[in-house]
Order: structure tokens, then sequence, then C-alpha cells
């Protein structure tokens, strides 16, 4: 995509010099790390100047399509304006009049962020709480109502430009005329908050992600405001930036929801910054809001986008796929996309920092880590030695070692090079020699013995799998189905006019569940055909699609012809589920956070699965923050499954005791209504919910579901072994010894 970044820098491309210049500009450091940003996302790009000159020079460079109208590209706008009152709103009303599509707030949002007096009125009418203030035109006015000291500012700036500390009555008249002389404005006067200053920067629109706060620490200096010498570096004791800020997490949740506040009613888009004071009572006020908050690297902004996980170069990319999606409901359209959100840990865990950063230099993409040029991928089978140098045949079988083969979605790819996670999440994806060695069987759970027609398993008396597809967007190490995913269709299913008799045939049977393979790699077009079958059978409940693509491929569901497959379910009286398969909260793209609302919005049931993985995240920290992470999207924990001991996997597999430990630590940080999930296994004999390690040394578990149904809510126990991974691992003298 074509990407305008529009910055003021010459400041004499107008008719002419009329009202108070802007102090404010972009150095050219961080106007050009911008542009790097933006071109290493895929995007091409040029530079302008904000001013009389700008409609003619983007309508050369990004000219409309000439079929449809639609725009050529986006401006990513840093132009602060060249003069006057509402400079902030100028380069937003010239691209909002010409029908170019930006980043950044509106006219209307900048305009009330930038007058501070409208901005306090709007916060006071929100319920937020703000300083006493008022608004002097020249001095000697009165200011009995405010108790000193206060705080004298002009009305109209930003950056702390003209910024007076006022202890007593006799310098009031003083700091006021100063104001109104240099600025031209009225002077803004504020009862001075004493006590702790906070930024919390916000990114998104919906939903607006909270960055993690960012504290001023002025140690014991007596002025303690932040003046414009201060964030121009130019102060010998300017203030220490901690991040993240050492508050508890009721603060830290009632700070956020003030920054939201004050975002929606002044009619913020995309990303700002809020100020915020916190009085010796623990009391907070917010000062403002930047509704252009600062994209220098110094600043408060970054630095809480660095701590969430944030590289600069992602975080320019996530302020312009914000805006695209607000535009189109898409994100930014690339030759190769990178990541925009890397999210590396929640603010409880993650320790202060003040000027680090992440390498903003990505691992190479994972297709060329592994994969051989196009001449080289013959077909054969991999040996450990090829293995070891990368190269692996991508959609070739290696039949004689058991080994899957190599594909990763060109999205996730992009994604996880990018990603502070990259060496957890890698492992997923990317072959192991561990996989050409190892026990292990291909149908641990009794999947053959279930199959009572192509492509048809009836398990559990309730419930039948398809499987619709061998194909997935990505091939997962673990795959337990590795014996027929990316291989020819021996096992899916071929005529659905027998499933649905075979169907019809089983009242008991009230729930499809549509697998494979990813059934979302099937056009939508074929989903309908299969669902053509299922809808007329007036047993059927609920069709359920089990799917990792929301993570591999998540503009598959921005796909608008979704609508009426989910619709058509609905209108059948049946319920449209989706299972989803996140198992690391470092997955979560903003396109799957976007993919989610829509389905929601779609009227679909969403559930995760999640597979408990060695080395990926086998932590309590890494699965709580996974679990909260997915309910705050609306996406309910389901199950959190053992790895199964397939041929190849051992070295993804946690033992039974680590994991109940884990199970255990993650619920006591969950909340009530996160702890929705169950840990299993899905044994041939049937889903086995994995309890506790008694005080007699014996792993206590219960069937959740049984074959047949017999056993299912029955409780037993096998004597536990440190080393067992799998219930056949536990020694078991009698079946009857082992029911409690």
């Amino acid at each position: 995509m074509k990407v305008a970044v529009v910055r003021n820098r010459e400041n004499n491309g107008i008719v002419g010099r009329f009202g108070q210049p802007c102090p404010e500009v972009y150095g050219k450091g961080t106007v050009q790390k911008v542009i790097d940003a933006a071109r290493a996302g895929g995007h091409t790009v040029a530079v302008f100047e904000g001013d009389k000159r700008l409609i003619a020079n983007l309508e050369s460079f990004m000219p409309p399509d000439s079929r449809t109208g639609e725009p050529g590209g986006l401006v990513l706008n840093m132009a602060y304006g060249i003069q006057g009152d509402s400079r902030y709103a100028h380069v937003p009303g010239m691209l909002e009049m010409a029908g170019i599509p930006y980043t950044g707030s509106s006219p209307v949002g900048h305009a009330l962020s930038l007058d501070k007096m409208v901005t306090k009125i709007l916060m006071r009418q929100a319920g937020v709480p703000t300083p006493n203030c008022l608004v002097m035109s020249r001095p000697g006015e009165q200011a009995d109502n405010l108790r000193f000291p206060l705080v004298v500012k002009p009305r109209h700036e930003s950056t702390s430009y003209g910024l007076h500390f006022v202890r007593e009555p006799h310098e009031l008249d003083q700091a006021v005329h100063d104001v109104v002389a240099k600025y031209q404005q009225e002077a803004l006067v504020e009862e001075y908050i004493a006590g702790r200053e906070i930024c919390v920067g916000l990114i998104g629109n919906d939903p607006v992600e909270s960055l993690p706060a960012v504290e001023l620490d002025f140690e014991n200096r007596q002025f303690q405001v932040l003046t414009w010498r201060d964030k121009y570096h130019k102060s010998s004791d300017e203030p220490r930036k901690i991040c993240p800020a050492g508050v508890g997490r009721q603060m830290r949740d009632r700070l956020n929801e003030l920054s939201l506040a004050t975002f929606r009613a002044c009619q913020c888009k995309d990303y700002a910054r809020v100020d915020i004071r916190i009085d010796a009572s623990g009391n907070p006020f917010v000062l403002e809001i930047n509704s252009m908050a600062s994209l220098g690297r110094g600043g408060a902004f970054v630095l809480a986008a660095t701590n969430a996980g944030y590289s600069f170069e992602s975080l320019i990319l996530r302020i312009i796929d914000v805006a695209h999606i607000r535009y189109f409901g898409t994100p930014a359209p690339t030759g190769g996309r990178t990541a925009v959100r890397n999210p590396v840990q929640t603010q409880s865990q993650a320790g202060p920092v003040s000027s680090s950063k992440p390498s903003d230099a990505p691992p190479e993409p994972i297709g060329q880590q592994l994969l051989p040029s196009e001449q080289d991928a013959d077909k054969r089978a991999a040996t450990a030695a090829d293995v070891a140098r990368g190269q692996y045949v991508s959609q070739q079988r290696p039949v004689d070692n058991k080994v899957l083969p190599c594909k990763v979605a060109p999205f996730y790819d992009e994604w996880l090079r990018h990603s502070v996670h990259f060496e957890q999440l890698k492992r997923v994806i990317e072959p192991s020699l561990a996989e050409l060695e190892g026990p292990g069987a291909l149908d641990t759970s009794g999947e053959r013995d279930d199959t009572k027609m192509k492509g048809l398993q009836h398990k559990y008396p309730q419930t039948v799998l398809l499987l619709v597809t061998e194909q997935c967007f990505s091939y997962c190490r673990f795959c337990f189905r590795k014996r027929l995913v990316g291989q020819p269709p021996e096992e899916t299913v071929r005529d659905y006019g027998e499933i649905s008799a075979y169907i019809n045939e089983h009242p008991e049977i009230t729930d499809v569940l549509l697998s494979g393979g990813d059934p979302f790699v099937l056009a939508t077009e074929q989903l309908h055909d299969i669902l053509d079958h299922l809808l007329p059978i007036r047993h059927l409940t609920s069709i359920r699609f089990g799917t990792r693509g929301i993570i591999y491929e998540p503009l598959r569901f921005h796909d608008k012809s979704l609508r009426e497959l989910f619709r058509r379910i609905a209108t059948a009286g049946k319920s449209p589920v989706i299972v989803t398969h996140i198992d690391h909260f470092g997955e979560v793209s903003e396109e799957t956070e976007f993919a989610v609302r829509r389905l929601l919005k779609m009227g679909v049931q969403l559930f995760n699965q999640t597979v408990l993985l060695k080395d990926v995240n086998d932590a309590p920290d890494i699965l709580a923050t996974t679990f909260a992470r997915i309910h705050s999207l609306g996406v309910r924990p389901y199950y959190l499954f053992q790895a199964r001991p397939v041929k190849g996997t051992a070295h993804f597999q946690v033992p039974l005791g680590r994991g109940t430990e884990i199970v255990r630590d993650v619920t006591r940080r969950l909340s009530g209504i996160q702890k929705t999930f169950r840990y299993v296994m899905s044994h041939y004999s049937g889903k086995i919910e994995i309890l506790a390690v008694g005080p007699d040394n014996r792993l206590y578990m219960r069937y959740h579901q049984s074959v047949g149904a017999q056993r299912t809510g029955v409780l037993f126990s096998r004597p536990y072994c440190k080393s067992a991974c799998w219930l056949d691992d536990l020694p078991c003298f009698s079946e009857v010894c082992e029911t409690v």
C-alpha cells in the first residue's frame, strides 16, 4: 500500500503568516525512522510537507482507483500544523475534504483535545475527575475559587510550552500576562495536584488497548511538573521515566478506565496519550489528553509501547493498521505483512524499564529458515542431516520417518518472526530433529476404532466428528493427526449423503464438529454445500467448527460471506460454534482480535482449546495471561489438553504431575469467570480430566466423557509416576482398584 508521511518542517507553504506559529516539529531522525518502519512493513512510502501544496502532491503520489474511486493509499499524519489555535486539525481537515484516509484523530478530535478548557468540560461531563480550573484573558481577573499553588499555561498549546508554577497570589498576574503576551491566547489556570504523575498511552479504536503506564520520577526536584525543556531533553534534572509504573492492579484499572473515558469524550482516534496526577490520598486527576502522542523514541508513548512488546517498527505498522481498519474494516494490505502487535508480558509481570527497547532486527522468516529453494524441493524423504541444515521439503511428507511436512501460513510467518516470543513459538511450526526419534503411535485416541464410515467418527453419543479436509493453514509440529494432514484424502468425507443418513438414524446426536485439517481452508461455498446436508436434520442443535486459522490466517475470518453461512445455521434453529486453538497469548494479533469481534457480531459462540506444550507455554504466567487475554475478547477457555504421545512429538509432552501443578497455579491467577477450562487428555477410552496428585502419591482423574458413556463422571486414580506423561504410563494393577 502507498503510505504518505506528512509532516511540517519548512513552514513556508502558506498564503500569509497570520496567527500563533506552531512551535512543535518532529525531528528529521524520528521522521526517517517512521519512514523506514513503514517501508519495512512492505509499504511504498513518500514524505510530504503539510502545507497548501499537500492535496496536489498526494493526488499525484496516490491517485484514487480509476474504476472504483476508492483512495489509492493512506496518510501517516505527523503534521502538527503551521499556525493558529487549531493547527492540529488543519491537515486532517484538508484530507477529510479531499477524501483521503489518514492516521490519528479527526479535525474534531484534535480541536477538542487542543483546547484545554473544552477538554476539561468534556471530561467532567463524562465523570472524569480533573483539577479545578478557569480561563483568564488578562491579568487582574479573580481566581478566588482556586487553591494555591496553581499551574498556568496557554489554553491551546501542548508540549508544556508557556507553563508557569504559581505559589502565591501575587505571582498569578505576571504568569497570566506572560502567557497572553507571548502566545496570543487565553491562559488556563488550574490547581496543582501534588503527587505522582502518570502517562497512559492508548492505541486502537474498538477495542482501545491501554499500554503499560509510565511514571515520571521527579525525585527531589522542587518544581515537580514536566516542562518543555524536559520533553526536549534539555533539562539537567529531567525526570526519569519508569515503565510500568509501580501501581497496584486496582489503581492501574482505574487509570485505564479514566484514560479511555477521556479518549472517548474527546472523540480521539487511533492513538493518544493521557496525563494523570495521583494525589497523596490516592485520588487520580486527569490533566489533559494529547491527541498526537509523540512518536519520538525518548517519549513516554514509545516507551510504553516498547514495554508492551512492540518494536518501533511494529508500533508504526500497528498505527497504520488501526487507521486502515477504522476506514475499511481490514488491516493495511502490503506485499509482505509485518506483525503489528507483539505482546511480551503483562504489566504485573514486567519489571520497570526506562530506555531499553527490543531489537528492531527480526529473525529470518520461518519459510527461509526451513524450506529449500524451488529447485531443491524435489520429492524426497527428509533425513536428520536435512533437518539440521534446514533443508526441509515444504509439501512432501517424509514418509519413512513419519515426519509432518512443513507448511507455514504467510501471515503467521511474518507475525512470528517479528514477535518477541519467536524462540518459544517457532517450536510450534519449525521442524526438529526430535521428530525423527522417540516412541509413540500415529493414532493415540482410537480414532480408527471410532470411525463409522469414511470421514465420520462417533465416539461419544451426542457428538459426531467429520473430517472435511486433510489440509491446514499451517502444520503444527505436535499435530495428533499427522497420519492424515497434508496427505492424500484417504480418511476425509466423500459422501455427505451417507453422513446425513447416519446422523438421521441416530437421534441421540445433537452436535456435529467439522474438523480435519481445518474446515476454513475450504471455500465458503464448500462449507455451504456441507450445511445443505446437515441443517435439515431436526435433532441437531449445534454446528461446531474446529480451527486454528483464527491465528494462522485471521484474514479468512474477515470474509463478509461468512455472515450468511452463520446466519443459515442460526435460521435453521441451531447454534453456530467455533472452537479456536490458541496456545500462547503471543499468537493473538490485532487481525485475530478483529476476526473475533466480527464473529461475535455474527452470533457465533466462541470457545478455545489450548495444548500444554513443553518450552512453549508450560508456565503458569503464560497460560494465565493467555486465558485472561482470550476471555477478555469474548472467547471462553474450554480445554487445556495434555499433549498426546504421537510418534515424533514426545519433546512437547509435559509430565502429568507438573501439569497439575501448573494448572493449580494458573487458577490462582484467574478470576472466577475466567476459570472455565478443564485440564484433560483425549485417551482412547474417553476424555479424562486430570485433577491432582493426592497425599497418597496417586494421580486422581475423572472421566469427563467416555466411550459408551458408562464411565462418564467416574472418579479414579492410579499410582503416580513422576515421568508419566499419559495415562498408559501410569501403573495399573486392576480396573477395580483404580476406581474411587
